[in-house]
């Protein structure tokens, strides 16, 4: 049954799928003559000229007479999702290339799923596993040591604690903002005192989960969350928990013991001056990656426009994907992304059954350390 419900769809899209498909674009979404033949030489028919297979050319198998004994519309697995992208990329072409030539088959997929037509859409699951790299010419390239030297040189608490977040786990600046002490689990003596003080309790998310930090899809933008308006939104998909590393609790905790007293909603991170509330929007712009990156030389000076809170979620997501960057352990891709906050609902099941092997043991296991505290 369809997600429409038990609806009696013309048959020809059971019998002719593609054909009901071009149809379908053509009449009912109006796309212009080259967007359609695009969509047939993805779909359909690959043109001589290239090195790579439609999908309904490449998933296929075929007997010693050359008859096809297995396609897609039979059978489809992930193997056959991800040898397909594979071939894209052997074929030389680039990351925007497989990723907009993937999207078409996935959405030509999504219609036949919601006609009942097929049972599952793998192409949609390769898409959410792999992160899609378009290089920046004017993203600057830094190893995980050399940040590690520059955390390190970093003599204020609450900044390297700030850098130290953004680059173990690869959250965005909002989600960073929002951290607020009832989503942080930190097992240890200071942090539980702290608790105690601002009688401060646990997320249930978090609070059989010690070394963990919880961030919610909420809040979005200009909300107002747990009794304040935030500036910043957290723009995930679904709430996530995120290990901890010793690395990172350390950097924490260094902050914690000299963080002033808040009350609710108890913020994590602080403005440097006056009473002391959430810290502002501008802050670690203008500090953790302009001031601090100048002064211990990271960057040049004045060439800190492309050394922003969000470059630290491509070192996160360069090195700790497969193959990539400059750190030789590694996560799955989809795992990655379920860190990041990028995945859909079917990834996101995967992860959140037995996290604490499907997840916790993993990333602890493969993340990489600044070397702070050597």
């Amino acid at each position: 049954m369809s997600k429409y419900g038990d609806l009696n769809f013309d048959e020809q899209w059971y019998n002719e799928p593609i054909e009901k498909y071009l149809n379908h674009k053509r009449t009912v979404d109006k796309v212009t003559n080259p967007r359609l033949d695009n969509i047939h030489n993805i779909v359909v028919e690959s043109p001589d000229t290239v090195e790579w297979e439609a999908w309904d050319e490449f998933v296929i198998e075929e007997d010693d007479d050359d008859n096809a004994v297995r396609t897609w519309r039979d059978e489809m697995t992930l193997a056959d999702a991800r040898m397909f992208k594979q071939q894209l990329e052997d074929a030389g072409l680039g990351s925007r290339s497989v990723e907009l030539k993937l999207q078409t088959v996935q959405s030509f997929l999504k219609e036949l799923l919601e006609r009942d037509v097929i049972e599952s859409n793998p192409v949609a699951y390769v898409c959410d596993e792999t992160d899609f790299d378009h290089d920046d010419p004017d993203k600057i390239d830094r190893t995980v040591v050399e940040i590690g030297e520059f955390l390190r040189a970093i003599p204020n608490l609450q900044q390297r604690g700030m850098g130290v977040t953004f680059g173990k786990t690869g959250i965005r600046i909002g989600e960073n903002y929002n951290i607020d002490l009832p989503f942080l689990h930190l097992d240890h003596e200071i942090y539980y005192n702290i608790l105690d003080q601002h009688d401060v309790t646990l997320v249930d998310e978090v609070v059989d989960h010690p070394d963990t930090l919880y961030i919610p899809s909420e809040p979005t933008e200009s909300e107002t969350f747990r009794g304040e308006k935030r500036i910043l939104g957290n723009k995930r998909k679904r709430g996530t928990k995120i290990p901890i590393d010793e690395e990172l609790k350390k950097a924490l905790l260094d902050w914690l013991a000299v963080r002033p007293e808040t009350s609710y909603p108890h913020p994590l991170w602080l403005k440097p001056r006056g009473r002391p509330t959430r810290i502002g929007t501008t802050n670690p712009n203008s500090k953790l990656t302009n001031y601090w990156a100048e002064e211990t030389g990271l960057v040049d000076d004045g060439d800190t426009g492309a050394f922003t809170p969000h470059w630290f979620r491509h070192l996160f997501t360069t090195n700790m994907k497969p193959g990539r960057g400059h750190h030789d352990d590694s996560i799955a891709p989809s795992l990655v992304k379920y860190i990041r906050g990028d995945v859909e609902d079917d990834i996101m099941e995967v992860y959140t059954h037995d996290w604490g092997d499907q997840v916790r043991k993993q990333y602890l296991d493969a993340i990489y350390q600044f070397g702070i505290y050597d």
